[in-house]
């Protein structure tokens, strides 16, 4: 039998009207008495069902207390755990516990509905690296209460890891990471921090005031999560042959569309930063040409010129050992004034 279920049947049990021993539930569920102990203590712990003693040591639900049946379909039920599934809750353990305590509380309330195989999955791999176990909680906590927290953060850029203070506005999970946006008391400007090059975090004193803060507004002009100061009006022709892809898929809230007069597309999007999408249309190997702004045409040529040296047969591997920088992009992560990353 799965826990969960007995743990079910255990509350149902306690809700009876009269007290049970610990020993007589063993008995009845063929478990240790440790075993018994344990789910008694669970059920009010962790799952915070109202589970009471009398004198003689009797354990009974609190009067009034009982744990429903979840009215759920087979396909909402589901729906529910393809959520639990999502591999971007496991990176964070805690989380991870969490999720797992969800689909045992799950499971114990729907066990009316048939056990059947489901259809729908979710996989992975994730991307995001390991995630400081009880960061994301704390953090979550901090934008909760408003108050600000100390980072021990490492630079994409720089290789170094500095202190820094932040005012947490808000954790999201964007291009397979999660991340953290809120204002940056060194830079004095919101800044993204992503929660895998945390190294630990603490929690300040003091709190600060509500912000003006749209996380949906923070992103609306990034291709991915860079952020930046001025936007663009990029423009990106495709060949006929992947007109229909570009159709059918949105890649941009914001993205337009249109036909050329010889079969090819159009595509238009507003962006403050353009070192990703820069990289989306080297992707294409030619088949997407950059139009527009300027910077964006020299951005991927300079790309796709690298990636073609780089890979000149007979020519001997280029030295490893540090980033090149590319055009706009300064080794601190910041940019042009034109054009800087937040990150």
């Amino acid at each position: 039998m799965k826990r969960s279920v007995r743990l079910y049947l255990l509350v149902q049990r306690l809700g009876g009207g009269r007290g049970w021993r610990p020993e007589e539930i063993a008995d009845h569920f063929e478990i240790s008495l440790r075993t018994a102990y344990r789910d008694l203590a669970d059920l009010s712990s962790t799952y915070g069902i109202p589970v009471t003693t009398d004198d003689d040591g009797r354990y009974r639900l609190v009067e009034g207390a009982t744990m429903r049946l979840l009215p759920l379909t087979a396909t909402e039920r589901a729906i529910l755990t393809l959520a639990l599934d999502n591999p971007a809750l496991r990176t964070a353990p805690d989380v991870a516990s969490a999720i797992d305590r969800l689909g045992d509380k799950l499971s114990a309330a729907t066990r009316q509905i048939e056990e059947t195989p489901s259809g729908l999955a979710l996989t992975g791999p994730e991307k995001s690296g390991d995630i400081k176990e009880g960061l994301l909680l704390l953090l979550n906590g901090a934008v909760r209460d408003r108050t600000p927290v100390s980072l021990h953060y490492r630079s994409l850029w720089s290789g170094s890891t500095t202190r820094r203070g932040v005012d947490p506005y808000r954790v999201f999970h964007r291009e397979n990471a999660w991340y953290l946006v809120g204002h940056c008391h060194e830079r004095k400007e919101l800044r993204a921090f992503r929660l895998d090059r945390i190294a630990d975090a603490d929690r300040l004193e003091g709190r600060f005031a509500p912000p003006d803060f749209d996380l949906a507004e923070f992103l609306k002009h990034s291709w991915g999560i860079y952020h930046g100061r001025t936007v663009y009006d990029v423009v990106i022709h495709f060949d006929a042959a992947l007109a229909a892809l570009l159709e059918e898929s949105t890649h941009h809230p914001d993205q337009r569309v249109a036909r050329l007069g010889n079969g090819d597309l159009e595509y238009r999007v507003s962006l403050s930063h353009l070192e990703e999408v820069a990289r989306w249309i080297v992707g294409f190997a030619g088949a997407a040409r950059a139009v527009e702004p300027p910077a964006l045409v020299d951005l991927v040529s300079d790309m796709a010129a690298r990636a073609h040296e780089a890979h000149r047969r007979g020519d001997a591997p280029a030295p490893s050992g540090g980033q090149r920088d590319l055009p706009h992009v300064d080794p601190e992560g910041g940019a042009s004034p034109r054009q800087r990353s937040l990150i």
